[in-house]
Parts: C-alpha cells; sequence; structure tokens
C-alpha cells in the first residue's frame, strides 16, 4: 500500500512538471514577432486595450450610432473571452489558429451583441502562415492575463 501511495506521489509531480514546461511563456522575441503579426493584420479592426472609461463612452457611442469607432472588440477582450472556454495555451492557440483561418458564428465563442454589432471577423488566417499564426495566438494568450470574469467585472457590458 505505502508503494502504491509513494507511486501515485510521484505520478503526480510527474505530471505536474510536464504541464508547468508546457505553459511556460515563450521567450519575448517569440511574442515580439506575435504582436507584429498582430499589427500588421488584425489591428485595422481589434484594438489592443480600452479603458473602462473609454469603454462606457464607447457603449454610449453604439447606442447613439449603431457602430463602434472600430470593427471588433478590443484584443484585451477577446482574448478573456477565448480563454473562458479555451483556458490552456494548447487549447487556446489551437482555437485561435482554426477560428482566424476558418471563422464561422457557430464555433465563436462572441457574446450575441458582438455578432450583432460586428458579424463575423474575415478568414485573415488564410493568407498567414503557420508560424505567424502561432506567434499571434501566444501573444494574444500571455498579453492579457485577466480571466472573463475579471474582465467583465471592469468592464461590464
Amino acid at each position: 500500500m505505502r508503494k502504491a501511495i509513494i507511486g501515485l506521489a510521484v505520478a503526480a509531480v510527474a505530471l505536474t512538471a510536464c504541464k508547468t514546461q508546457s505553459t511556460q511563456k515563450p521567450p519575448e522575441a517569440e511574442l515580439k514577432k506575435g504582436y507584429l503579426v498582430y499589427k500588421n493584420n488584425c489591428s485595422a479592426c481589434h484594438w489592443e486595450t480600452v479603458s473602462p472609461e473609454k469603454m462606457r463612452k464607447l457603449r454610449q457611442y453604439v447606442r447613439e450610432h449603431g457602430r463602434p469607432p472600430f470593427g471588433a472588440p478590443p484584443m484585451s477582450e477577446v482574448s478573456a473571452r477565448v480563454k473562458k472556454f479555451y483556458p490552456t495555451e494548447e487549447e487556446f492557440v489551437a482555437f485561435v489558429k482554426d477560428y482566424i483561418t476558418n471563422p464561422s458564428r457557430e464555433k465563436g465563442v462572441c457574446l450575441p451583441r458582438a455578432y450583432k454589432i460586428f458579424g463575423v471577423m474575415p478568414a485573415v488566417g488564410k493568407n498567414m502562415s503557420d508560424e505567424a499564426k502561432e506567434a499571434v495566438a501566444k501573444w494574444l494568450y500571455y498579453r492579457f492575463d485577466m480571466t472573463w470574469e475579471e474582465f467583465m467585472k471592469k468592464h461590464p457590458h
């Protein structure tokens, strides 16, 4: 019995070590590459982040004009929302790479109001290399650290 308990403890430590290694933050150079992919392919529609004060003003603007002055939700919101459904780096990166290549409302995780305001994004990933998609997905995962719940407390809709 004692050997079994020791064996389980060793296995648990080994599994934890493996999981920790796979979610280590990539080197800054890799994240910078992801940021450049964002700037060149995503920033025309997605602002990087919006302060809570600016978000309140934008909601008022949308009520009055119907559309915000940008084409898609801010990346800080996208990151938090995707992490709600795909919390690990591996799941998150796989989802983002697939979604930017073949976006659809069915597999998307946006709130219904976001689809009403913005629609479904164009397939910008079709013109990107796998390396570029991986880089931007990792940048998006590591750039913002708020959970969806934390994001909504700070930026209520």
